[in-house]
């Protein structure tokens, strides 16, 4: 990971926890010691819409700001939102890819049908992306009350240079029922490499 700035990208539905996972990594970078920015858009979340937060780390940072084609990693908790959010996402980047799905409305009315092999659509934008599933139904299955964003940022946690540790600090700081959070998190922390 290069020191100087890293850009990351939550996105999902509303009500997914998009600005909480975002909050948490936000909280860990600065506890790092690194200047951050985070910035949100929350569209029209409450009617199940996109919502995007962007996190900024590094020795400055002068704006929040993803530009397209500029994030190191995007942390989908979504299927369709990570093909919407694809274009924020530099050519070797990393994306964190749920097999989850939320019709959107279109979607749920029958006007249109969810689009099929989203992971091929999203190497056929950025080839050099690497694509690393977030198995969400499995975890569900066996832990239904976990919630995806701290599963798929405990994922995305093992990319980055941080201590286990700090993580758990900094999700304990942003939910005062953390348990289930911190599950959550160590489920996808142990799920988050291929040498894990």
């Amino acid at each position: 990971m290069d020191r100087m700035v890293t850009s990351t990208v939550v996105t999902g539905v509303g009500g997914q926890g998009v600005v909480s996972a975002a909050d948490v990594v936000a909280s860990v970078a600065f506890d790092a010691g690194l200047d951050v920015k985070k910035s949100d858009i929350h569209g029209m979340a409450q009617r199940g819409g996109t919502v995007v937060s962007f996190v900024r780390c590094g020795e400055k940072i002068y704006s929040p700001i993803v530009e397209q084609g500029t994030a190191d990693f995007l942390i989908a908790l979504e299927e369709l939102e990570a093909l919407r959010g694809i274009g924020f996402l530099k050519d070797r980047g990393v994306v964190i890819l749920p097999n989850f799905r939320i019709p959107p409305p279109e979607v749920a009315l029958g006007y249109r049908a969810y689009p099929g092999n989203i992971e091929g659509r999203l190497l056929e934008i950025r080839p050099g992306i690497e694509c690393h599933e977030a198995d969400v139904k499995g975890m569900l299955k066996q832990h239904p009350g976990y919630s995806i964003n701290m599963f798929s940022l405990g994922i995305y946690a093992r990319f980055l240079p941080y201590e286990k540790a700090v993580w758990l600090d900094a999700i304990r700081q942003r939910f005062k029922k953390h348990d289930t959070a911190i599950d959550s998190f160590l489920y996808g922390y142990a799920r988050g490499t291929d040498d894990s």
